[in-house]
């Protein structure tokens, strides 16, 4: 699933369509994906097939699950209208991003299938971009990291992540802060919104992701 779902949560449970719920005994995260992997032993749930290694192409039809509560499940349906990079304003960014035209009819972290019935990626985020609505974490990546996050494993000091605790905005001068968190990094370092972002340790950064790779190069 998405893992901002159960980031920060000291217990989970997944509930099936019987509305019995199993016991999950391990979150694993990785925060450079934003999947989560939860280990459910002994649920009797039959697994989903995953996409093989060709990746959805601009115009493919695809069909997403999602629920509004423990119960309740609905389902929609498009087509793929973007492969690719994207950049988020929190400090998240992925090489590979798979957007679509569905709408999310509930809510986030079910699965984006393919005409196969395979599932194809994990629907992250609602975007309100024309023709872009719905944006998916390509299976590619789970598969990439899938024996990291099976062992739970943290991840190798190079790849751990500095965070700064800000929301920066890409402009067409540069980059804006639009918003700090409380207690962080940034307002502990005396940054505030409304500053203008134009260089880290004096390497220029003209756009979210060659501020996000100075950073997480710390």
């Amino acid at each position: 699933t998405a893992h901002y779902l159960v980031l920060g949560a000291s217990t989970a449970e997944v509930v099936g369509l019987d509305g019995k719920p199993r016991p999950v005994a391990r979150v694993s995260l990785d925060h450079e994906s934003g999947l989560a992997l939860l280990t459910v032993e002994g649920a009797g749930f039959e697994p989903a097939r995953l996409a093989g290694e060709d990746e959805l192409g601009v115009g493919d039809p695809v069909f997403l699950l999602t629920c509004n509560g423990d119960r309740e499940r609905r389902g929609a349906n498009g087509h793929v209208s973007f492969v690719g990079p994207f950049e988020a304003f929190w400090e998240y960014m992925l090489d590979r991003s798979i957007m679509t035209t569905i709408v999310n009819p509930g809510l986030a972290g079910g699965p984006i299938l393919d005409g196969h019935g395979r599932v194809a990626g994990i629907v992250s985020l609602g975007l309100a971009a024309v023709g872009r609505f719905s944006l998916a974490i390509p299976t590619s990546l789970f598969r990439e990291r899938r024996e990291r996050l099976e062992k739970g494993a943290l991840p190798p000091e190079a790849e751990r992540r500095a965070w700064i605790g800000f929301y920066p905005q890409a402009m067409a001068d540069g980059i804006t802060i639009s918003g700090i968190v409380p207690g962080g990094p940034a307002e502990g370092a005396g940054l505030q919104r409304g500053d203008h972002l134009v260089s880290v340790d004096g390497h220029a950064v003209q756009d979210l992701r060659q501020l996000y790779r100075a950073l997480w190069r710390k």
